[in-house]
C-alpha cells in the first residue's frame, strides 16, 4: 500500500512563468534547482510539504524520448 507522495512531475511549457506562479501566487519556495545541459530540473513545494513537484519542460521531455 501507499502510504505517501515524494514527487509529482508537472510538464510545463514556461518553467520560468511556471516558478513565477507557483512561488509569487500560491507562496510555494524552489526547494532544489539543477542544469544539466539543456534540461533544467526545478523543485517546488510549500513549507513544511513531504511532497514536491517538479516542473520539467514539456518538449525537453518529446525530444529525450524516443520510439
Amino acid at each position: 500500500m501507499i502510504s505517501k507522495l515524494g514527487q509529482v512531475m508537472l510538464y510545463v511549457n514556461n518553467q520560468d512563468q511556471a516558478v513565477k506562479f507557483w512561488t509569487e501566487k500560491l507562496g510555494f519556495s524552489v526547494i532544489a534547482e539543477e542544469k544539466n545541459g539543456d534540461m533544467r530540473w526545478i523543485e517546488i513545494a510549500p513549507k513544511g510539504a513531504e511532497t514536491s513537484i517538479v516542473l520539467n519542460r514539456k518538449y525537453a521531455f518529446r525530444q529525450s524520448v524516443q520510439f
